[in-house]
C-alpha cells in the first residue's frame, strides 16, 4: 500500500513555494465538483431527510445563549438593547469557527482511508469541511428571523458580505493547526491542545458579550489595541454583529487593516507550507 501510494504522489511534481497559494486556487477549481459531493455528503449526514437534524443543530445554541443571557442579567449592569440577540450571533459565530478549525487540524487523519486508496488534492477535505460549516451556520441563521422581528431590526446591505466575512474569520486559523499535522500522529494528544486553546479563546473573545465591555470598560485603554491586534475573531465578530444591528463598528480603520492583512498572511504561509509538507503528512497519518 505504501510504496502505491509513493508511485501515486511520485507523478505529481512538488509545487514551488511561491505559487503554492495559486495552485490550491488552481486545484479547488478542477476538483469543484468532488468539493461539492464533500459538501452534499456532510449536509446529508448531518440532516438525513428530517427537520429534526435541523433542531437539534441549533438546540445547542439557543440553551447557551439562554444560560449567558441569565448569567449577564443577574452579574452584569450592561444596558445592550439587543442582548440576547447579540449572544446568538455571537455563538453561531463561534460554532463556525471552532468547529472548522478542529475540524481542519485533524482532516488528513480523519480521511486517512480515502487519502491511501486514491490521490487527489489533500486541501479538498479541508475545504470542504469549512463550506459544510458555512452552510451549517447560515442555515442556523434561521433562528435569528424572529428576534429581527422581535427587535425591529433591519440587516444593512452590510450582511451581503456576511459570508466572506464568515470565510475570512475562519480562513487563517485551521492553517496554523495544518502546520503542526505534518509531524503529529494520533496519539501525540493535539486534540487536547487545540479543545484547550478553543476553551481559552471562547472566554477571550466577545462572543456572549460585545467589544466594547473589553475596550472600554474592562481593560486600561493602552491594552485595547493589543487585544485587537492578537486577536481577530474580535474584530470579525463585531462585523457580524454589526451588520445585523446597523450599530456603528467601533473599530478604527487601522485595527481593520491588520487584521485583514494577517489573515491574508497566515493563509498564504500556511497554503505554501502545506503543499510543500503535503507528502510528509501523508505518510504520517
Amino acid at each position: 500500500m505504501g510504496r502505491d501510494e509513493d508511485s501515486v504522489l511520485e507523478l505529481h511534481a512538488e509545487t514551488p513555494t511561491l505559487s503554492a497559494p495559486f495552485k490550491m486556487f488552481q486545484n479547488l477549481r478542477e476538483y469543484r465538483h468532488l468539493l461539492r459531493h464533500f459538501i452534499s455528503r456532510d449536509l446529508k449526514t448531518r440532516y438525513p431527510g428530517s427537520i429534526i437534524g435541523w433542531g437539534w443543530s441549533i438546540a445547542e445554541p439557543l440553551a447557551l445563549t439562554v444560560t449567558f443571557y441569565i448569567l449577564f442579567a443577574i452579574l452584569s449592569d450592561s444596558t445592550d438593547p439587543y442582548r440576547p440577540f447579540n449572544i446568538l450571533v455571537g455563538i453561531l459565530a463561534w460554532t463556525f469557527f471552532s468547529r472548522t478549525f478542529s475540524g481542519g487540524t485533524t482532516s488528513l487523519q480523519r480521511n486517512s482511508g480515502l487519502i491511501q486508496r486514491i490521490y487527489f488534492p489533500r486541501e479538498i477535505f479541508l475545504f470542504s469541511g469549512a463550506g459544510f460549516q458555512l452552510v451549517q451556520m447560515l442555515l442556523s441563521m434561521i433562528v435569528l428571523i424572529p428576534l429581527l422581528y422581535h427587535y425591529d431590526l433591519i440587516p444593512t446591505m452590510q450582511i451581503t458580505l456576511l459570508p466572506s466575512r464568515s470565510i475570512a474569520h475562519w480562513n487563517a486559523w485551521p492553517w496554523i493547526g495544518i502546520l503542526h499535522q505534518h509531524r503529529s500522529n494520533p496519539c501525540s494528544g493535539h486534540g487536547t491542545y487545540v479543545t484547550v486553546a478553543l476553551r481559552i479563546g471562547f472566554y477571550l473573545t466577545p462572543v456572549f458579550y460585545n467589544l466594547d465591555m473589553i475596550t472600554q470598560s474592562r481593560i486600561p485603554a493602552e491594552y485595547s489595541d493589543i487585544y485587537l491586534y492578537t486577536n481577530p475573531m474580535a474584530t470579525y465578530l463585531t462585523m457580524i454583529r454589526c451588520a445585523f444591528t446597523g450599530e456603528p463598528l467601533g473599530i478604527s480603520n487601522e485595527h481593520l487593516v491588520v487584521t485583514i492583512s494577517s489573515t491574508i498572511l497566515i493563509f498564504l504561509l500556511g497554503s505554501m507550507f502545506f503543499m510543500r509538507k503535503e507528502r510528509k503528512a501523508v505518510k504520517n497519518i
